[in-house]
């Protein structure tokens, strides 16, 4: 099986992130296996008890990371990025990885497709 990294580097309120999730399900539903990675700011997506405002509510980026999960994507967050915007493991959701750049590499060396949002 063909296997795509996606690099989610953006806030969950920006759209490059909200798109980057949605290929990632379209690609598990194409047979692909999906491995997202959240860095730089993209590590805020996976706070837990995320309440977005009403004009962005449909594009609540925790709420896609379970859909994700359940549908077998794997989800793993650079642990130097979290720690550096002072993430903890107690705020983040259930079923994310925690990573390293070293884990990228052997992620991208793996895999067959790399994305970058």
């Amino acid at each position: 099986m063909d296997k795509a990294v996606i690099i989610i580097n953006e806030a969950p309120s920006n759209m490059r992130a909200w798109n980057g999730f949605r290929l990632s399900g379209a690609l598990i539903g194409a047979d692909m296996k999906v491995e997202v990675f959240l860095i730089n700011d993209g590590v805020f997506c996976a706070h837990k008890g995320q309440n977005p405002p009403d004009e962005i509510s449909g594009q609540n980026t925790g709420a896609k990371i379970k859909e994700l999960l359940e549908i077998g994507a794997r989800i793993r967050l650079c642990t130097q990025c979290a720690q550096t915007r002072g993430i903890t493991e107690g705020m983040v959701m259930e079923g994310i990885e925690w990573a390293s750049m070293v884990d990228l590499a052997k992620a991208v060396k793996e895999c067959h497709k790399v994305v970058s949002f």
